[in-house]
């Protein structure tokens, strides 16, 4: 009897079968049983009774507790829930001393039941939370409807009733964001008693950070003030240590373009290390047959500006031929007898410039004519020139360091890989021909070869050596990765016609392949080979290197490397990392391929003098970053203990956060430092992770995307209704967006609509100021006697300088109309109602947040700096990035989303006729036939882009080309 009352007390189950632990534990039964009076005994002289008393009084108080959950009066948090549980585990361990006394306590099983069921389950939580919202929403129906002036929807009712410690709120453009906020920062003051100063609201510019202050102070009669993480950082280090700083508002101010190249320059190690990388490692290996490319036309979007080395250093030659006629015209004072012989004498009195000489005396005589209008170009270099140039260095800088007057326009190779080999060469003096004509045409062909008056043009020609290179596009197999099997064949057939004919010739050819670039060794391979057949190497000296370094100073990809400096130093810091980090980058380098660690190490060996002279010049100058304002506050906060923390208000009980998708490690740190702080301190985090833009700011998509991970125990909410866009235009930017599977998904849903929400126009450098003139005269004459905002945005700022002339005047980031210079056409005199039109620019990144009745997107081209930008992605990035966002233009994605989403009614979307961005091409192989003006277009078979009518300037025949051309040659007939 007494052995069945123990195991039932105890919960113990005793099976039948006699195993070894059975048998123990009957042993100790039988044990008990016979030191019942001694234990009795022991109990009643120790007093054992009144602490068992005590353990009854906290069991029958944390029931009452318990129950207190039930009448729905807070939600259950994780911080309430945890806090029980280890009261429960605690009155356990306290319990568990009276397990011995079980048969002599006699409502021992009594409180032992209510011990066991004192536990809140998961399910218990998520159903009393359920009803406590349920209720609240009940409760609360006619606070919300009216919130500045305007009702809530479900969602946003939803997302603000909830109150878990950490609180996610993922919402879509032109959901009410703001309104949720403030909908929220209201229901925590009016209806749960918070002290606004309890209340911390976080915003990430200036802009938001008044405009929320405004709403909820004038508004809604709340005293709050928001703030920016960098304000936020920069009074807590206030507060908690008193330090004075200038702020640097852009590291750019210290490591500009000029800057870095000085100090790379000034090292011997650091000098080979730029002209190694900017020669063979500016790109990333891409190649055609990399996985990520669905097509050839993918990869063909990601290049741009092929221009080798050698052709830069001709240009920047060619620049520099003004600024000898301005030596000269200062000399001679006149205009006469100036030649190229004059250049090359003053080239030959300094020292290792024969390199220079060489590629001077191919310069084209023509543009050493001086007339007497080039004064007016040399007027500015007369002022700037010294009477003298002591220093070999100052006299290039002279030549080499002003602003160019045009865009380089020299010959381009075809692939990242083409260009390798031509700097190769190049640097190592082997002089070459590119594309040079086959034996000048006079040359043998393979039998059945087809008919054609175009000659073979080989990749590279060493006309020293006779020797031949052709690179090709092929993988270790020796397989083509074309579009369409057919143009497969035809590329592998075309290797084998190339092979043969050099065989049926006589003339040696060195073969090199896309996968060679692709695994790093293109350049071993093609050494090896050049050194087989005995080809003469002549490195260039220092000095030469030097120099090569001036002439090529301020070319577009120079400075996107300086760019590619300058986010990798914000990264860096935004991550709050130090020196030590770079120890380890370089150690995770050998994880990489030849090619990466190479890149990578290089990379690392010009960041840190960099990052050394950056910081030398904050401490010289007193000046902080926005970076350390946060990173300062963070060791601030752990450095005293709460009391100190709470002494100088900074106890919050409510950190709620505006576009959190732009969050970076640091600006984590700050939050994640003040919460742990701070017992229940609860987070409310809004954002859109498909708006999540400032990756080059130091801003982690994946602290959002991942935010559970980060912080715990969150409760995520939705808001998906918008009240800006129609549903057509949303459902094309979400289908656009969710093209990258990275993001969170939502189903985005709205009440307006709008049957043609977007409208592609294609235009021609010549046009588009005219087109986009046209299309405000339409919205004008649509909306006659009413007021539209219309707002012309672009990737970059340089597209609005384009703006200016005839149509419009723009100045300072403003833009208005011209009216004035309609006075002679009569159509346009009657355009009063021009008057309605409220014009604005920005660019896609400024215009973050805002909205207008009309957009209109321009430049959204295939180009180094279009739409997408090819060059804010490198992978050096993912050292400090949690996890790189390995999709092809994931950054440049959002953003062109973000672009779409500014207007209440409709999108006009400019792309240039003769290369547009990939996102049109994309747009266009949509299924909707409101995207598809070019529905009928030609598929380049080559590489499945679409193809253009164009002319033979020779013939005026036309013939449909593709669109990548040149990077793509393929025609074909009308």
């Amino acid at each position: 009897m007494l052995t069945w009352l123990i195991a039932g007390i105890l919960g113990v189950a005793l099976s039948s079968g006699g195993n070894s632990k059975e048998k123990g534990e009957k042993k100790r039964l039988e044990k008990l049983e016979k030191t019942r009076e001694t234990r009795k005994k022991y109990y009643e002289d120790n007093n054992l009774n009144e602490q068992y008393k005590n353990i009854k009084r906290k069991i029958d108080n944390l029931l009452e507790e318990k129950e207190k959950y039930k009448e729905l009066k807070f939600y259950i948090n994780d911080f309430k829930v945890k806090k029980y549980t280890l009261k429960v585990e605690n009155l356990r361990k306290e319990f568990k001393v009276f397990d011995e006394y079980f048969d002599i306590i006699e409502d021992y099983k009594e409180f032992f039941e209510k011990l066991n069921n004192l536990l809140l389950s998961e399910e218990e939580v998520k159903s009393l939370n359920k009803e406590y919202i349920e209720k609240e929403l009940d409760e609360n129906k006619e606070f919300f409807s009216n919130i500045d002036g305007k009702s809530l929807d479900e969602q946003q009712r939803r997302a603000i009733v909830i109150d878990e410690d950490n609180n996610l709120v993922v919402a879509g453009a032109g959901s009410g964001k703001t309104l949720t906020i403030s909908g929220k920062v209201k229901y925590l003051v009016e209806k749960k008693n918070i002290d606004p100063k309890d209340i911390l609201l976080i915003t990430f510019t200036k802009n938001a950070t008044n405009e929320m202050t405004e709403r909820i102070n004038t508004k809604l009669g709340i005293p709050i003030e928001a703030s920016t993480f960098h304000s936020l950082g920069s009074k807590i280090s206030g507060y908690l240590k008193d330090e004075k700083y200038k702020v640097l508002e852009n590291p750019y101010e210290i490591l500009n373009d000029k800057t870095i190249k000085n100090i790379l320059s000034n090292n011997p190690e650091t000098m080979d290390a730029l002209l190694e990388y900017s020669s063979y490692y500016i790109k990333d290996n891409e190649t055609v047959l990399d996985e990520k490319f669905e097509s050839k036309s993918d990869y063909l979007y990601t290049l741009d500006n092929l221009y080798t080395l050698r052709e830069k250093t001709i240009y920047n030659l060619y620049e520099s031929i003004v600024k000898f006629k301005a030596l000269y015209y200062k000399k001679f004072n006149t205009t006469k007898n100036f030649s190229k012989e004059y250049c090359i004498a003053l080239l030959k009195k300094l020292p290792n410039t024969e390199i220079i000489i060489d590629l001077f005396e191919n310069l084209e005589s023509k543009n050493f004519i001086f007339k007497e209008s080039d004064l007016k170009s040399i007027k500015y270099f007369l002022k700037i020139m010294k009477d003298e140039y002591k220093k070999t260095k100052d006299f290039f800088e002279y030549l080499f360091l002003n602003e160019k007057f045009k865009p380089y326009s020299g010959d381009k190779v075809k692939s990242q890989e083409e260009r390798t080999i031509a700097n190769f060469l190049f640097l190592n003096g082997i002089k070459f021909e590119y594309e040079k004509l086959y034996k000048n045409g006079k040359y043998y062909m393979p039998k059945d070869s087809y008919k054609t008056a175009r000659g073979y043009l080989p990749d590279f020609y060493l006309s020293e050596y006779d020797i031949y290179i052709e690179h090709f596009g092929v993988d270790k197999d020796m397989k083509a990765h074309q579009y369409t099997e057919s143009e497969n064949q035809k590329y592998e057939k075309s290797m084998h016609w190339k092979r043969e004919t050099h065989k049926i010739n006589g003339t040696d050819l060195i073969e090199t392949y896309s996968f060679y670039h692709q695994e790093g060794i293109l350049s071993k391979k093609l050494e090896e080979e050049l050194k087989k057949r005995g080809v003469k190497f002549k490195p260039l000296s220092k000095e030469e290197k030097e120099l090569l370094l001036i002439i090529n100073n301020n070319d577009e990809e120079f400075s996107a490397f300086c760019k590619l400096i300058n986010t990798f130093l914000t990264l860096f810091k935004a991550n709050n990392l130090d020196k030590e980090e770079l120890v380890k980058f370089k150690r995770e380098t050998s994880e990489k391929n030849l090619y990466m660690r190479q890149k990578h190490l290089l990379f690392f060996k010009m960041f840190e003098p960099l990052y050394d002279y950056y910081n030398k010049k904050l401490n010289e100058n007193n000046l902080i970053d926005f970076n350390d304002m946060i990173n300062k506050a963070i060791d601030n906060l752990n450095n005293n203990p709460i009391e100190v923390i709470k002494k100088n208000n900074l106890g919050y009980k409510y950190i709620i956060i505006d576009e959190f998708q732009d969050t970076s490690i640091s600006k984590f740190q700050l939050i994640k430092a003040i919460k742990d702080k701070i017992e229940d301190c609860k987070i409310l985090a809004v954002g859109d992770d498909w708006q999540s833009i400032y990756r080059f700011a130091g801003s982690d998509i994946l602290i959002f995307t991942e935010f559970e991970k980060y912080f715990g125990k969150t409760e995520v909410s939705f808001i998906e209704k918008t009240y800006r866009n129609s549903q057509e235009l949303i459902d094309i930017a979400q289908n656009f967006i969710m093209k990258n599977e990275n993001q969170l998904k939502k189903n985005l849903k709205s009440d307006k609509s709008l049957t043609k929400p977007v409208e592609f126009k294609s235009v021609s450098k010549k046009n588009k100021i005219e087109v986009i003139f046209d299309i405000l005269k339409n919205i004008a004459k649509e909306n006659l006697n009413k007021e539209k905002e219309v707002l012309i945005l672009a990737r970059n700022n340089k597209s609005f300088s384009q703006l200016n002339g005839k149509y419009f005047h723009v100045k300072n980031k403003k833009i208005k109309i011209e009216a004035s210079n309609f006075i002679n056409d009569k159509e346009l005199k009657k355009l009063e109602y021009l008057k309605n039109i409220k014009l604005s620019i920005k660019t896609v990144h400024a215009s973050k947040g805002l909205e207008a009745d009309e957009v209109i997107i321009i430049d959204v081209d295939d180009d180094i700096i279009g739409f997408p930008n090819k060059i804010t992605d490198d992978s050096v990035l993912g050292y400090v990035l949690s996890k790189a966002d390995n999709f092809l233009f994931g950054e440049e994605r959002r953003l062109f989303y973000v672009a779409l989403t500014r207007t209440k009614n409709k999108c006009y979307i400019l792309f240039d006729d003769k290369k547009p961005s990939c996102f049109v091409v994309e747009s266009y192989n949509t299924k909707s036939e409101d995207l598809l003006p070019q529905k009928n277009k030609r598929i380049c078979k080559k590489c499945g882009s679409y193809m253009t009518k164009r002319k033979n300037l020779k013939t005026n025949e036309e013939f449909y080309g593709c669109s990548h051309y040149p990077k793509c040659s393929y025609t074909e007939s009308l």
